[in-house]
C-alpha cells in the first residue's frame, strides 16, 4: 500500500510551521510504530505475521457480521512490512502536523478515524471491479485514514509548495510543486489504477475513499475562529519557502484545479451509481469463522468461500494450521457436500483415508492421509455448506521434499506428522450484490458532498490558497 507513493516521488518539504505541538499526530505515529513492532517481531520486524493479518485485517465480506466490526478500526493500525509503515508514517508526519494545527487535536483525530472508516466503505463498494476474491482479501494499513488528512490538506493549504524527490541512482531529482497539483495528481492516479486494476494488491479505492472523506468532512470538523486566526497569521508572516505570494484575499482553489478534481470525483460518482443499482453482482460468499485448538495453542481465522470453488480458496490460505484443518474437513465431505443440504449430521469414532494433493514446482503430487473423527456434529444450509459445526479430529500433516537420485533425477520424499484439532466452524451466506449496493450508496453520498465542498466551500476553508502573484522567497528566519 506504499508503492504508489514511491512511484509518484516523495514530497520532502511543505507547510510545517506548526505553532502548537502536534500531539495527536505524534501519538498516532508512536502507536502505529509500536503495533508494527508487536505484530512483526516473529518475522524479525521485516513484515507482519499472518496471524495478525487474519485477526485484524479488514475483509469486505465480513462487514455484515456485528462481531467483526472491530476490523474497520484494527486494520488502520496494522502494516504489511517495514516500507509500508515507514512511508505511511512519513506522510502522516509531513501532512498531519499542519492539518492538526488547523483543526485542533480532537477534531483532527475525528477526521483521521472517520476517513479510515469511509476508506473501508469505499473499498467494499468498489470491490466488484476485482470480482469475488476482492471481497475475501484482508486489507491493512493507515493509508485510508492518512488519505483523509491529504484531502483536508488540499483544501487548507493548496498554495503551499512541496519539494518532490525521485531517486534515480546515483542522482536524486527534485522539483518544487504546489501542494494542490501534487495531491490532485496523486488522487487521480489512485482512481485510474483502481479502474484499470493496475494496482496489484494495493487497495487504491480505499485511498480514494479516505481522500474524499477528508474533503467532505472538513467543513464539519473545522473551528472557524481557529481557521480565521491561522489565516490572518499566515498573511502577516508568510512562510518563507512559498513560491506564491499571499494576498489579502484568499482565493481558495483555482478553476483548473476545481475542474480536474471534479472530473475525477464524477468518475467515482459513476462507479458508485452503477454499484448502487445492484447490477454489480459478484455472487454469494460463505463467510466462515474457524476457531480451533492445535498443538496446545488456540487460533481464530476467517475465510470466505464461493461455491463450488472450495479448493481454490483452501489452497490460497497462508496459515498452515487453518489450511490443513479445512482441507481435511472438505476432503471428508464435512465442510461442503450438496447432498447434505438442510441436514444435521453426527459422527463418532470413524477413521478413513482422504486424498491430499500438493503442488510443487508446477507438478501436483497426490497422496492419502488418515483422518479419525473422534466426534463431530454439524448443521448444513440449503446449499450443503456447513453452517455450524464442532468436533475433534486427528489427522496427518504432509510435507514434501525434493531429493535427487542417480543422474540427478528429482523425486519426492513424503513425510507424515500427526496433528489433532478441536474446532468449531460457523458460516453465513453474504450476498455480495447487497453488500456492494449499500456501501455504494454511502460512497455516492460522500462523493457528492465532496464535490459540493470543492465547488462552494474552498474559499472559506483555505488558509493558504492558490495565488497568482510570484515573488522572491524571503530567506530570513520566519517569525
Amino acid at each position: 500500500m506504499f508503492s504508489f507513493k514511491r512511484s509518484l516521488g516523495v514530497p520532502v518539504g511543505g507547510y510545517s510551521r506548526v505553532r502548537s505541538r502536534p500531539i495527536v499526530t505524534f501519538t498516532l505515529i508512536i502507536v502505529n510504530t509500536a503495533i508494527y513492532f508487536i505484530t512483526s517481531y516473529q518475522n524479525l520486524f521485516m513484515e507482519i505475521s499472518d496471524y495478525w493479518v487474519n485477526l485484524g485485517g479488514f475483509v469486505p465480506s465480513l462487514i455484515t457480521i456485528p462481531t467483526q466490526f472491530y476490523r474497520i478500526l484494527s486494520s488502520m493500525f496494522l502494516h504489511a512490512n517495514l516500507f509500508h509503515i515507514i512511508f505511511n508514517m512519513y506522510f502522516l508526519y509531513l501532512f498531519g502536523r499542519a492539518v492538526e494545527e488547523a483543526l485542533g487535536g480532537g477534531r483532527f483525530l475525528a477526521l483521521y478515524l472517520a476517513s479510515g472508516i469511509f476508506a473501508s466503505i469505499f473499498h467494499t463498494a468498489f470491490s466488484f471491479i476485482g470480482g469475488y476474491p476482492a471481497y475475501l482479501i484482508p486489507a491493512i494499513g493507515a493509508s485510508g485514514a492518512i488519505s483523509g488528512v491529504l484531502g483536508a490538506y488540499l483544501l487548507l493549504y493548496p498554495g503551499t509548495s512541496l519539494i518532490m524527490g525521485w531517486w534515480f541512482f546515483p542522482f536524486p531529482f527534485f522539483i518544487r510543486l504546489k501542494a494542490v497539483y501534487y495531491l490532485i495528481f496523486w488522487f487521480a492516479t489512485q482512481v485510474i489504477y483502481g479502474y484499470l486494476q493496475a494496482a496489484g494488491s494495493t487497495a487504491v479505492f480505499a485511498h480514494a475513499g479516505g481522500f474524499i472523506a477528508g474533503i467532505a468532512l472538513l467543513p464539519m470538523v473545522t473551528d472557524r475562529d481557529r481557521l480565521l486566526q491561522l489565516r490572518l497569521t499566515s498573511r502577516i508572516s508568510p512562510p518563507y519557502y512559498l513560491i506564491f505570494a499571499p494576498v489579502m484575499k484568499s482565493t481558495g482553489l483555482d478553476r483548473t484545479a476545481k475542474v480536474i478534481i471534479s472530473i475525477v470525483l464524477a468518475s467515482l460518482l459513476i462507479g458508485a451509481s452503477y454499484a448502487s443499482t445492484g447490477l454489480a453482482d459478484p455472487g454469494d460468499v460463505k463467510s466462515t469463522s474457524v476457531q480451533y485448538t492445535c498443538g496446545g495453542a488456540s487460533y481464530i481465522d476467517y475465510v470466505g468461500f464461493q461455491l463450488p470453488k472450495i479448493d481454490e480458496v483452501i489452497s490460497a490460505i497462508s496459515f498452515d494450521a487453518t489450511r490443513i484443518l479445512l482441507n481435511r474437513l472438505y476432503a471428508a465431505g464435512l465442510l461442503y457436500d450438496a447432498t447434505k443440504a438442510n441436514r444435521e449430521l453426527t459422527i463418532i469414532g470413524e477413521t478413513f483415508k482422504v486424498p491430499v494433493a500438493i503442488k510443487i514446482s508446477g507438478s501436483i503430487i497426490s497422496t492419502e492421509v488418515n483422518i479419525t473423527i473422534n466426534n463431530f456434529t454439524g448443521i448444513y444450509d440449503a446449499d450443503g455448506f456447513l453452517k455450524r459445526g464442532e468436533g475433534d479430529i486427528a489427522t496427518q500433516a504432509v510435507s514434501f521434499q525434493v531429493a535427487y537420485g542417480p543422474g540427478y533425477n528429482p523425486y519426492p520424499v513424503i513425510s507424515y506428522k500427526p496433528i489433532s484439532y478441536k474446532f468449531s466452524v460457523e458460516s453465513q451466506t453474504v450476498k455480495l450484490a447487497n453488500l456492494t449496493q449499500y456501501t455504494a450508496l454511502t460512497s455516492l453520498a460522500v462523493t457528492a458532498t465532496a464535490i459540493a465542498v470543492i465547488l462552494t466551500k474552498d474559499k472559506e476553508l483555505t488558509i493558504i490558497g492558490e495565488e497568482p502573484t510570484f515573488y522572491e522567497p524571503y530567506f530570513g528566519l520566519p517569525v
